[in-house]
């Protein structure tokens, strides 16, 4: 679901550029207008059908009408732009998003300046776990990889949803651990793998989040997200791009022959690829 049916999907449109002073402004929202008045029960009817089946999130598709009834009021359409960081250091985490069309990383600074993807989130997922977990604030970059469409959500509010102890809790509890999976699986992907093999994985896993559209990277980017030397990030891609396993082409890539990038891949992808958590009611 692209970002303009999401708007539709919400009752929502008009853009606007948020606050450039704004701890946590890297987007452009969407406020609410309203197409006619509508009783409570006509709201509520709307909210309980299978709108939630239209998103492109999976953790929102799966709530049944009645969970997702709750979250609808408070859900606000953002689009996210690449390279803004969703949250500052030392000023809390204060809304948690869904991704729909944007894919957000992680990012752990080490002491040399240099980075390290720890985290990949897209549609199968959310942002800012760790405060509705009531856990201290990471220490790590979240930042946005690929600009695209989200929705996004007060923590308060979602923490009192999930305290509700309905289909969401179970679903974000699902999704907790099926990250902290991933989580340690990278780590030993970043320790005992080769660096091609690496860079075959992570394309697969961003290509699942973000979509068959050309993805717009540069070398820089990637090397940042794998932690490793631009050269080494060209040498490889440039092999792909001759085996016409992807094309590239002034910072946009694609996938040209997913079979044979998945073949190139490491064990990595088949352990961690496609995340999303086991359907609630076997919705996907």
């Amino acid at each position: 679901m692209n970002a303009s049916e999401t708007n539709n999907a919400l009752g929502r449109n008009n853009t606007r550029r948020a606050g450039q002073g704004d701890a946590e402004a890297p987007f452009i929202t969407r406020p609410a207008m309203s197409d006619g008045p509508r009783t409570a029960p006509e709201r509520k009817n709307m909210a309980s059908g299978s709108l939630n089946a239209l998103l492109a999130n999976k953790l929102l598709a799966a709530l049944p009408g009645e969970d997702f009834a709750h979250l609808l009021p408070h859900l606000e359409p953002v689009t996210l732009v690449a390279g803004a960081e969703l949250y500052q250091f030392n000023s809390g985490i204060h809304f948690a998003y869904f991704p729909e069309t944007a894919v957000i990383s992680q990012l752990h600074i080490l002491g040399d300046g240099n980075t390290a993807e720890a985290a990949m989130i897209g549609r199968e997922g959310v942002v800012g776990l760790s405060a509705v977990f009531n856990a201290p604030q990471p220490n790590y970059l979240t930042r946005v990889l690929i600009a695209g469409s989200a929705l996004k959500i007060g923590i308060e509010t979602l923490k009192r949803e999930f305290g509700r102890g309905r289909v969401l809790q179970q679903v974000l509890l699902a999704y907790t651990g099926a990250r902290m999976a991933q989580l340690s699986q990278r780590a030993v992907c970043s320790g005992r793998h080769k660096l091609g093999a690496r860079l075959c994985c992570w394309l697969l896993l961003l290509q699942d989040r973000a979509g068959e559209d050309p993805l717009k990277l540069t070398h820089d980017v990637i090397a940042a997200h794998l932690g490793m030397r631009r050269a080494g990030i060209t040498e490889h891609a440039n092999a792909l791009r001759d085996a016409d396993v992807i094309s590239y082409s002034r910072g946009l890539l694609r996938v040209l022959d997913r079979q044979r990038l998945e073949a190139a891949a490491c064990e990595c992808y088949q352990m961690v690829g496609r995340p999303a958590p086991q359907a609630i009611g076997g919705t996907t």
